[in-house]
């Protein structure tokens, strides 16, 4: 092998190996969900009893936003929940009815 093709295709390995390493963090990123944090705006994965009751969990409020992807969850559009996951049984102090 002579050293000219030998450079070649290192190269050429070297630039594979850097777009599979680019499109496998990137599919990694867009896999990865961030939930909520439970006491965020009061925020519990389980609405208490009286909110149940009530129909007041997130499947109910104005900022959830369904996810087919997840299922028994979805986005809160709240700025402070910074659109984390966060599950439909759940409840926080910020819940507003659906319109």
């Amino acid at each position: 092998m002579k050293r000219r093709d030998f450079l070649k295709s290192t190269l050429l390995a070297s630039a594979v190996l850097s777009v599979l390493g680019q499109a496998s963090g990137l599919m990694n990123e867009a896999l990865a969900q961030t939930w909520v944090k439970v006491g965020t705006l009061g925020y519990k994965e389980e609405a208490p009893a009286m909110q149940a009751k009530a129909g007041k969990k997130c499947s109910t409020c104005k900022h959830y936003e369904a996810d087919a992807k997840t299922p028994g969850g979805g986005k809160c559009k709240l700025p402070a929940m910074k659109g984390g996951y966060v599950k439909e049984a759940g409840y926080c102090n910020m819940w507003l009815k659906k319109a």
